[in-house]
């Protein structure tokens, strides 16, 4: 793989392709409505944690030092999960009294993230020392991950039969 693009398939694209995801997504839910009100909240756990693991996927074609690569995941991480939350949570609005549980997902949204970006990071470094191979916890994390998403939009599928749009 030629350098030039191996550098530009980082962690950058997995968030900014995220952040475009979430606004796409927000944007559907105007006017608001009771059913886009709980997929973005639920979307609020989902999209965080995807994207935290995507971002770590560009470790395996990497060139050049894991370490940078590292430091490039945490510094994008860190800036780009709190956008990714404002723009889910921004699109909430429920137009009485549970506005103000809104503002509490945000921040346990928040701190999701970063414990998955950090949790994530230390387990990264802890390979790095032991020249451990981490392709295979990798590959079987997305592979979890993928299992509870389609299980996910299963559930959300199903429990959408027999809901009636008002008139």
């Amino acid at each position: 793989m030629n350098r030039t693009v191996a550098y530009l398939l980082g962690p950058e694209l997995v968030w900014l392709l995220t952040l475009a995801l979430a606004a796409f997504l927000a944007s559907r839910n105007q006017p608001t409505t009771e059913a886009g009100n709980e997929l973005l909240l639920t979307l609020g756990w989902l999209l965080p944690t995807v994207a935290v693991l995507l971002s770590f996927v560009p470790l395996f074609w990497a060139p050049g030092s894991p370490w940078w690569w590292l430091l490039r995941i945490g510094i994008v991480g860190s800036l780009a999960v709190f956008p990714l939350t404002s723009i889910i949570c921004g699109a909430i609005d429920y137009h009485d009294s549970r506005n103000s549980g809104v503002g509490s997902a945000i921040i346990l949204y928040i701190i999701l993230g970063y414990l998955l970006l950090f949790g994530g990071a230390l387990i990264a470094v802890f390979f790095f020392l032991t020249k451990w191979p981490f392709l295979p916890v990798l590959k079987w994390s997305l592979i979890i991950l993928g299992g509870l998403a389609s299980l996910l939009g299963l559930i959300f599928w199903i429990a959408s039969f027999g809901k009636s749009t008002p008139s």
